[in-house]
């Protein structure tokens, strides 16, 4: 019977102690790769060989990462192949162990994060054997007539040196940097070829005031339930689509069908009543012909949907991972909305305003990280309802003081036929902006056509 055994330098000797190690995060990688041979892309970012505790397991990877150097799949097929034409498949347990890896493997979507877990388990055991080898060279220190200072610096030196390897140093020259700044500027005002610096929101007033929400930053918005807050972030995500750039809205609160059928609306307007498509035998002839064209434009869009109702910032970057392997790129991210993500498991059991600062932090690192504007939705506090000013201040985003310290632009909704029927300013939506690096804070309206989900700019104002 197969047991699993442990990689040579794995091996730490500590009485009743065993090493740090993530045994079922190992199978559950090795099985995603398995099952997903376009998930070693993103995981041999991520780990080296030895930094599996499982000596069968970390053979089973250094298949998996010569095959993709390779180019070749690393399904079971080839690892097995691999493994069996290296005189490893014996070691490593057969191909009941290969089989068994991938049989308990459903999805490859949480391999980053579970790798990112077996890295750290990996650091701490390294750590570990740091210490173990100083204290070694203190205890023979007499007999080898070693000062105290030469042990303590030679312990500083591995140290320095174990550190270099988990943390890589992220200064970086000004004169290193400045080259591809001056590009990126000369690229940014080259007339009508000019490249992007930021999404457009597509509405020339807010766009004039905060230039679009920036590529690598966290843009913010909130508004009280009901407001507009998901028509307006998916009519946004619509016009950066139709532009060409790569969006992936993630809907934690409505399901992909209902979405679909919100942009159908606002792709057939003024033809097609977003509340018609949520009806049974709703629909007249003169519907079918302007929503058959929608449907054609709205499947040309480069528009990725994801409702999974549970679903983390581990998970976020995961798909992003996905959709830039395929796409080459994604711009716009949209997360509706930011206090329904899950805390990632190390973070529960903290308080909520704990949990929400970290998941903002997460999304501004995500942000960075694909180089892509990403625009959280928020709710904010019921107590806004309450009181006679309902437009919304930074000091009403619901559980966290985060938003305003994560943000680069926070933005606040309002509008006042939502709370007065009979008021002259129907379908006014107003726009506040109500924190930006890069601008000063103002109120942009828009005009909201509530029947086809779609806004629309009212006179054009200079900037």
């Amino acid at each position: 019977m197969f047991s699993p055994d442990f990689a040579p330098d794995n091996v730490i000797s500590m009485p009743n102690h065993l090493p740090p190690q993530a045994i079922e995060a190992e199978e559950v990688v090795l099985g995603g790769i398995l099952f997903d041979p376009e998930a070693i892309a993103r995981v041999i970012k991520i780990l080296q060989p030895e930094d599996f505790y499982v000596g069968s397991h970390k053979n089973i990877y250094q298949a998996a990462v010569r095959l993709h150097q390779s180019q070749q799949p690393t399904d079971l097929l080839f690892v097995t192949s691999w493994l069996e034409s290296h005189g490893l498949l014996h070691n490593v347990g057969g191909r009941n162990k290969l089989a068994s890896l991938l049989n308990s493997c459903v999805s490859a979507v949480n391999v980053d994060a579970l790798a990112e877990l077996i890295r750290e388990k990996a650091q701490l055991r390294a750590v570990i054997q740091t210490a173990l080898q100083m204290a070694r060279t203190a205890m023979d220190a007499p007999l080898t007539e070693m000062s105290a200072t030469s042990v303590i610096e030679m312990g500083q030196q591995k140290l320095l040196e174990l550190r270099q390897l988990t943390v890589p140093c992220q200064m970086k020259l000004m004169a290193d940097i400045i080259p591809d700044v001056y590009a990126e500027i000369e690229l940014a005002n080259n007339g009508e070829d000019a490249i992007e610096v930021n999404v457009p929101t597509g509405f020339y007033d807010l766009d004039g005031v905060i230039g679009g929400m920036p590529f690598g930053a966290l843009t913010v918005v909130g508004g009280r339930g009901g407001i507009g807050k998901s028509t307006w972030a998916l009519d946004i995500g619509i016009r950066a689509a139709a532009s060409g750039l790569t969006t992936a809205y993630f809907a934690l609160e409505m399901s992909a069908s209902q979405m679909v059928k919100k942009t159908l609306s606002r792709l057939a307007a003024p033809h097609v009543p977003a509340d018609l498509l949520f009806k049974r035998n709703a629909l007249r002839e003169s519907h079918w012909n302007p929503l058959a064209q929608a449907s054609d434009e709205g499947m040309a869009l480069p528009f990725w949907l994801n409702d999974n109702p549970v679903i983390t910032t581990s998970q976020i970057k995961g798909d992003l991972q996905d959709i830039q392997a395929r796409c080459g790129s994604v711009s716009l991210v949209i997360v509706d909305y930011v206090q329904l993500i899950e805390p990632m498991r190390r973070e529960r059991g903290e308080n909520r305003v704990q949990e929400i600062d970290s998941i903002l932090k997460q999304l501004r690192a995500i942000a960075k990280q694909f180089n892509c504007a990403v625009l959280g939705l928020a709710q904010l506090k019921r107590e806004v309802d309450s009181r006679s000013e309902k437009r919304p201040t930074k000091a009403d985003f619901r559980e966290s003081g985060g938003f305003e310290q994560e943000a680069a632009v926070m933005l606040g909704l309002y509008r006042e036929d939502y709370y007065d029927k009979q008021t002259t300013q129907k379908g006014i939506f107003e726009v506040s902006v109500l924190k930006s690096r890069f601008s000063s804070e103002t109120t942009v309206n828009l005009l909201f056509d509530e029947r086809f989900g779609q806004f629309k700019n009212l006179a054009q104002s200079q900037y």
